[in-house]
């Protein structure tokens, strides 16, 4: 474990994931994060590589063979390392081994930031291509917040610009076919998770507010370079994951061809991509 601090927050980091696992404001004494359950949801803030969400086949064809992935992919299970550390940022590095072959045939590195500053935290994941042949790739965050949304109902999420979507997920998969709308607020009402998560597109440096029943402003999220974003919750549990996102869970006709996975990217040897995601807090949300 590494621990993070200011003058206003305490973060803890775990080595498996480089997972946040905790963000504490000391003033109000108030854990920002969710705190797993295993009955809900088990984790705090997973990074997802080299896929996001399902496939429905359990895997992708690739290099004309079959590689038997997860959902969501394999870095959240891998041992991150430390790089460089001072009192409030932390660098990690996980890379790829032979087990992680066996599952994806490339030789990649993925490199994961987290600053605290006076208003929260920012995360900065960096995806290497350490292998001579392209690197097709997803990647994404997925942290969960300890708000309120079940037990007191009312609240929605705005976005500082207009994003595609709702586009809603059924069996974890997510068909973004028909009528194409802007939208700019989404009420996180009683049954909106109840299928599963809810996904907009077109979100790259977007600003995400969340609002409590009365107005009040939670917490504000602002992506970076992800196209997509996922709001996901466990109907009943006052828990709120928001997820940008490099690409999507399967469509439900996927075929698993790598080539035709929408949303995957592909880094040529030696390249690397940097995707930003930044926390800002309110004080007594």
């Amino acid at each position: 474990m590494w621990t993070l601090e200011n003058q206003r927050y305490t973060a803890t980091v775990q080595a498996t994931g480089g997972e946040l696992v905790s963000l504490w404001h000391k003033q109000t004494r108030t854990e920002r994060l969710w705190q797993p359950q295993a009955a809900v949801w088990n984790h705090t803030a997973t990074p997802l590589f080299p896929v996001v969400g399902r496939l429905i086949h359990d895997g992708l064809w690739l290099d004309g063979e079959f590689w038997p992935l997860p959902a969501h992919g394999f870095l959240r299970e891998q041992t991150f390392y430390c790089v460089e550390q001072t009192s409030d940022t932390l660098t990690l590095e996980a890379c790829s081994t032979a087990q992680t072959l066996k599952l994806w045939p490339r030789r990649w590195r993925v490199r994961q930031t987290l600053s605290l500053d006076g208003g929260g935290l920012t995360f900065r994941q960096t995806v290497f291509n350490d292998d001579s042949r392209t690197l097709p790739y997803s990647a994404g965050w997925h942290p969960g917040f300890a708000l309120a949304i079940a037990s007191r109902p009312g609240w929605w999420v705005e976005f500082s610009a207009a994003v595609s979507g709702p586009f809603f997920t059924c069996d974890r998969t997510l068909n973004t076919g028909g009528q194409q709308r802007d939208t700019t607020r989404f009420a996180l009402a009683r049954a909106c998770f109840a299928a599963g998560a809810v996904y907009f597109g077109e979100c790259q440096h977007r600003v995400i507010h969340v609002r409590a029943p009365d107005g009040t402003l939670a917490l504000t999220l602002e992506t970076g370079e992800q196209p997509w974003l996922a709001l996901w919750g466990v109907p009943g549990a006052d828990l709120l994951c928001i997820e940008p996102l490099a690409g999507t869970t399967d469509a439900p006709d996927a075929d698993g061809q790598t080539r035709n996975k929408r949303g995957m990217r592909h880094l040529t040897a030696g390249e690397s991509q940097t995707f930003t995601v930044r926390l800002r807090f309110t004080v007594d949300a």
